[in-house]
């Protein structure tokens, strides 16, 4: 179980700390900056890019396949937003909503409510504590020729009724209740999970919080659970598993490398890169929890 390891224990851990630290020091936007670049170069995108590890067939001919159907997934998603960004950027949360949930409960299923209502609470929790910025960013993000993005995103009517702070409190008891209901061996776990990260994300900026989840408790434990397949069904070492996935981590970091040469960092640009990627991404990992269901069950530390 994902609760029992050291690693949830370590996130745990490292996640008070990092509480800590930044509600008692002013932390400066460089020094956050500073961080997320680590994070997302370490953990965040070499999570994403041994995707080619799990292909059915492992031959060269298998490769091209599988690059052929996921390099044209993004490029028909990218074509959606282009077409229809509202519709994509809605598709986007969707299937963030079931990556993230799917992650954290290691669960196979499309239908476990935990799962999308975890997912639901990393991304729309923050989007409420913050919502100007993040319809700022929306905004950005859907606009085009064909769309007003002001008429869809209008922060000032959004905000009426306080019922930001309503849909936060009923999210937040809707997951909690939840947990009773499918969780109750884990729900202590899990319970300290949503108080640790809920108390981060008051403490810090929009993109800070958002990015440190996204990499300390998404990427991370998707990591951790591919090197566990990895060895399982492949026969092979964490070393092995580690040399496996640098090519392509390294091609990912330099592609990103280059758009931020060429672009400069572009919030709105780089969700949208971010959700291209995703899209397949989270084909293959639903996949692979599918798969790994149906391994024998070992100790994964």
């Amino acid at each position: 179980m994902y609760t029992q390891s050291k690693l949830f224990q370590t996130q745990i851990v490292l996640q008070l700390v990092l509480v800590a630290i930044v509600y008692w020091f002013s932390v400066a936007v460089n020094v956050q900056a500073v961080v997320c670049g680590i994070l997302l170069c370490t953990v965040g995108i070499p999570h994403g890019s041994n995707d080619h590890l799990y292909r059915p067939d492992k031959s060269f001919l298998g490769m091209m396949k599988f690059l052929g159907v996921y390099l044209g997934a993004m490029f028909l998603y990218l074509g959606l937003w282009w077409m229809a960004p509202l519709l994509a950027l809605i598709l986007f949360f969707v299937i963030s909503f079931h990556h993230f949930g799917q992650s954290n409960f290691e669960n196979e299923s499309l239908t476990y409510l935990p799962s999308w209502l975890w997912g639901a609470w990393i991304l729309i929790f923050p989007v409420l504590l913050h919502l100007n910025e993040a319809v700022g960013i929306f905004r950005k993000m859907i606009s085009s020729n064909t769309i007003s993005a002001s008429a869809i995103f209008d922060s000032s009517s959004l905000s009426r009724f306080g019922w930001p702070f309503m849909a936060i409190i009923g999210l937040g008891l809707f997951y909690l209740i939840s947990l009773f209901v499918f969780e109750r061996k884990e729900i202590f776990y899990y319970l300290v999970q949503f108080v640790v990260i809920t108390l981060w994300y008051f403490v810090t900026p929009l993109l800070f919080g958002f990015i440190v989840v996204f990499c300390l408790w998404h990427a991370l434990q998707s990591l951790h659970h591919q090197s566990i397949y990895y060895r399982q069904s492949m026969d092979g070492s964490f070393k092995k598993f580690v040399v496996a996935m640098i090519p392509f981590s390294l091609l990912a970091l330099l592609s990103f490398g280059f758009y931020v040469y060429l672009r400069g960092f572009q919030i709105a640009e780089a969700f949208i890169l971010l959700s291209v990627i995703t899209l397949p991404h989270v084909a293959i990992m639903h996949r692979l929890y599918h798969t790994a269901s149906k391994l024998p069950l070992q100790k994964n530390g």
